[in-house]
């Protein structure tokens, strides 16, 4: 191309989660020599939001939870060359390309392991989340690119997709200035909470995909011969309850402090001797790459997702196989006896590299730029007017002669 591609990013917000922190982070690398980032949200506002560049335009759709209509109306109005999407503006775009007079290419980032995610959310509720994958499984092979966070990711998600579409591993990106500057401004905000010798945190919705669990049970042995340890968890979730309980019957509720939300997280990560992360799966842990940006020895699960990618046992972290409450002890009971700070500065090293902004922010543009050279001009389908009736005719020109979206697809199938 001989100007900037524009790519419309697309999430439901800016706020403090771990995709927004991507996409903020990525929009922040780009060199917009090479590529001009524009924006919807469904809602304004937010920590990410309210720090993004000046020359960023931005659209905000409103419109509930899957805004499809008003985000076609969003892409017509912006004619972006590319349209990224993460989260449920995944589907939200796979849907309103229905309605769209302008149809550039898609690229959608999964944010989770579907298979383990899916799994996790049947045993809450069967018959909604089985009927919710099967719209997932089918929303995922409409856009013309997935970007997986893992090769693990990547592998999982090819039996999903179709023989067009284009699989891509791109991991999250971190800044080291940025998550110094972070921890620096946290610090001064308020008093530490992480306490103990040796210091544990983690950090995570208190959910079972996070297997906090297994943690506790395996916090409780180590305790035997660290009697003066405590493990601090900040996260909020459904599990609360059975957490604390589970606490209580160890009878180690003096040695874990279930903390909640925090707006200090870095600061208090920063502070503590050892992270931990016990997950049954991952997408790609921002959790583990911010404690590995701050310096902190790591010990982790083996799980599906990015973990894998990320630590190398012995080297930048403990690796410890998934799902095992003794195997997390042992993997405790090893991060004591190493050189702990050694390990967080092969860390720290490691993700400034392997995952820095512009390196995943280059990752990104050449991707886009890939897309958008051999995809040549988006689809516009308005150069002939629809003068009645339904055939030859695009969604988008049917409900603009009085017919809704779900009539015009009720229709197209009896055809």
């Amino acid at each position: 191309m001989d100007r900037p591609a524009r790519v419309l990013f697309a999430i439901p917000e800016l706020n403090s989660g771990g995709p927004d922190r991507v996409f903020y982070e990525v929009i922040c690398g780009l060199n917009r020599t090479e590529v001009l980032p524009l924006l919807a949200v469904a809602k304004a506002g937010g920590r990410y939001f309210k720090a993004l560049p000046r020359d960023v335009e931005v659209r905000v759709t409103g419109g509930g939870r899957y805004p499809f209509w008003r985000f076609a109306k969003a892409v017509d109005a912006l004619r972006p060359d590319l349209v990224f999407t993460t989260l449920r503006m995944n589907a939200t775009a796979s849907m309103a390309k229905l309605f769209q007079r302008w149809r550039p290419p898609h690229v959608a980032r999964q944010a989770n392991a579907i298979a383990a995610d899916f799994a996790e959310l049947k045993r809450t509720s069967l018959l909604k989340h089985r009927v919710a994958e099967q719209v997932v499984r089918r929303l995922i092979r409409m856009p013309d690119v997935l970007v997986a966070q893992s090769s693990d990711m990547a592998a999982e998600l090819a039996p999903f997709g179709t023989p067009r579409q284009r699989i891509v591993a791109i991991g999250n990106p971190v800044s080291l200035a940025d998550i110094d500057a972070a921890r620096a401004t946290q610090a001064a905000m308020g008093q530490q909470r992480v306490r103990g010798n040796p210091s544990l945190v983690a950090v995570g919705r208190l959910a079972p995909q996070k297997g906090f669990d297994l943690l506790l049970p395996a916090f409780a042995r180590f305790l035997v011969d660290y009697p003066d340890a405590v493990l601090t968890i900040f996260g909020q979730g459904p599990e609360l309850p059975a957490l604390q309980a589970l606490a209580h019957r160890l009878e180690i509720g003096g040695s874990v402090q279930l903390a909640g939300h925090s707006d200090r997280v870095l600061a208090e990560v920063g502070a503590a001797d050892l992270f931990v992360s016990s997950s049954r799966y991952e997408g790609f842990s921002n959790a583990i790459l911010e404690a590995m940006a701050l310096g902190r020895p790591v010990v982790v699960t083996d799980c599906v997702g990015a973990t894998k990618d990320m630590v190398e046992d012995a080297k930048t972290g403990i690796l410890v196989p998934a799902g095992s409450s003794e195997a997390l002890e042992v993997g405790l009971r090893r991060a004591m006896e190493i050189d702990r700070e050694a390990i967080g500065r092969a860390a720290r090293r490691h993700v400034g590299t392997a995952y820095s902004r512009e390196g995943i922010a280059s990752a990104y543009s050449a991707l886009f730029r890939s897309i958008v050279s051999s995809a040549g001009k988006p689809s516009h389908s308005w150069k002939r007017p629809h003068t009645g009736g339904l055939e030859g005719a695009t969604p988008a020109e049917a409900v603009e002669n009085g017919l809704t979206p779900a009539a015009f697809l009720a229709a197209t199938r009896k055809r």
